[in-house]
């Protein structure tokens, strides 16, 4: 069985690092690793784009908090089409359009956890604040999955309880 490569990371990382996200996306490829991600804006959307450049979408699967590709972003369910449509995996998850806040965000964090327990390692690109990248940081820190962390600007930090704990990479010219 293929090890798997959770990439995960801000929804709001800029397009500026779409290259760092695909390079990665293709050492871990060129390695054997399946690629999971969540199918969210930012460092998932560059991951997704990735494995699509590189026509290697049957070497993907997304962690969905969706039932449908109806609950993706807007802008990211083109790709998450594209991906389906060449071998691309998706697990599906629990919300359902329309969903109550609570239940959207409760589907999403059980997405992370999903990723989590589905990878070998995690590579998390931070770019400011994301709760929902630490909350995927700290699941793989408590199951003792590798982390790799790439520090990508706006502030973003690893707080102290991950110090130690996490490999730290900082984006050249960023920070």
């Amino acid at each position: 069985m293929s090890s798997t490569v959770g990439v995960v990371g801000s929804r709001a990382l800029p397009a500026s690092f779409a290259p760092l996200v695909s390079s990665v996306v293709r050492s871990y490829l060129s390695r054997g690793f399946v690629v999971a991600s969540g199918g969210a804006l930012g460092a998932d959307a560059f991951a997704l784009s990735a494995l699509l450049q590189h026509d290697t979408a049957s070497s993907g699967v997304i962690f969905s908090a969706w039932q449908s590709l109806a609950g993706f972003p807007v802008s990211v369910r083109p790709l998450v089409q594209q991906f389906m449509a060449s071998g691309g995996r998706v697990v599906w998850g629990s919300s359902a359009p329309g969903a109550s806040r609570q239940h959207a965000v409760s589907a999403l964090l059980s997405r992370n956890r999903r990723l989590v327990s589905a990878s070998s390692v995690i590579v998390a690109f931070m770019h400011g604040a994301s709760r929902g990248t630490l909350y995927t940081i700290r699941q793989a820190v408590a199951r003792r999955i590798p982390v790799v962390v790439f520090l990508c600007g706006d502030g973003a930090s690893v707080p102290s309880d991950l110090v130690g704990r996490v490999s730290v990479i900082l984006c050249k010219g960023v920070i």
